[in-house]
């Protein structure tokens, strides 16, 4: 393995630049476990990219797409794999600061030989690659994947496109979190020049409810809870409390948020010996932080993390931390201005 090379900054350097450069190869586009919008969208734009250079290129990670991403040009080739199979030339990883989120494919990655190459924007990212791309300024990874098309001059077709934007418009929040920077907005605008159509993606993120969505959804706002002093909300579900294909489709966690009272929004859903935790803040309450105590991480604002055990125990765990962070927190937790 060659010494590691990292870059942070907006644009991409030549070090960056090089794993693509040539014509040709084989490329493993791997995801982390549950992928979303943001590490499929960047995966299967640079994967189409790449293709359009001769390279033969595979997708997939330790769990398949969600169906609700079936939109996305191109993933129906993404596959939940066990094993990596073939020598590689480039392994791929965005939008994933830490590589036990790949579970152990990471490993099989380098085995199979090449540069694994690590693209993100987490302020934790763990610097894992031989190539690490970290730049903590972009709103999204699919902002840093545009950038480095254009710096290799490769074309982008309606799909690449279409597969960014969404990448973009999910991590931003639809374009509201304070993320958001006149650099995302132009980014947009020229994927929409490139072909990708916004209100389709909208549709096809917010307006493809199941039938029995909106019941399910009752009964996931049922059991939000509400802080005394407002600032904290918290949504806990015990495992089969709601269908899977729902939760993947939803936001919850956005719902608590919503209160105007709350700084911070806790979804903790259970799953099998495991609580899977999602955390939320507007203000000046660092959720990632909080994350970290619990081995997980994330951004400022948006943050998650996985406690071993039950709802019992891991509810007073993580809400007493949360409660210890908003009285550490300048102005006790209030929004900033």
């Amino acid at each position: 393995m060659s010494a590691a090379v990292e870059h942070r900054g907006p644009a991409p350097t030549p070090a960056v630049l090089a794993p693509f450069a040539r014509a040709g190869g084989r490329a493993l586009m791997l995801g982390h476990v549950h992928p979303d919008a943001d590490v499929l969208g960047t995966l299967l734009a640079l994967g189409q990219a790449l293709e359009t250079r001769d390279w033969r290129v595979t997708y997939g990670g330790p769990h398949a797409a969600p169906a609700a991403l079936g939109f996305l040009p191109g993933v129906d080739r993404y596959r939940a794999c066990a094993a990596i199979e073939g020598a590689l030339d480039v392994t791929v990883l965005t939008d994933c600061p830490n590589p036990q989120r790949t579970e152990g494919l990471i490993d099989q990655a380098r085995r199979a030989g090449g540069l694994v190459v690590n693209i993100d924007h987490h302020p934790d990212n763990r610097r894992y690659g031989d190539v690490n791309w970290i730049d903590v300024s972009a709103s999204a990874t699919g902002e840093m994947v545009y950038e480095l098309l254009l710096a290799l001059g490769w074309p982008l077709t309606p799909a690449i496109a279409t597969n960014l934007f969404t990448a973009i418009h999910t991590d931003t929040g639809s374009f509201r979190y304070s993320n958001v920077t006149e650099r995302t907005f132009r980014i947009a605008a020229a994927l929409v020049a490139a072909g990708a159509r916004p209100a389709l993606v909208s549709e096809w993120l917010y307006e493809r409810r199941a039938p029995d969505a909106l019941a399910w959804l009752g009964e996931a706002l049922r059991r939000v809870e509400l802080s005394d002093d407002g600032r904290l909300a918290w949504l806990a579900l015990p495992a089969g409390a709601l269908p899977e294909r729902f939760i993947e489709s939803e936001e919850l966690v956005n719902y608590p948020r919503s209160v105007v009272s709350v700084r911070v929004a806790c979804l903790l859903r259970e799953q099998g010996d495991a609580v899977k935790v999602s955390l939320r803040a507007k203000g000046d309450v660092d959720v990632q932080r909080i994350a970290a105590q619990f081995g997980g991480g994330g951004h400022a604002n948006a943050a998650g993390c996985t406690l071993a055990g039950g709802l019992g125990e891991a509810t007073p765990r993580v809400l007493a931390a949360v409660r210890a962070a908003l009285a550490a927190a300048p102005g006790g937790g209030r929004p900033v201005p």
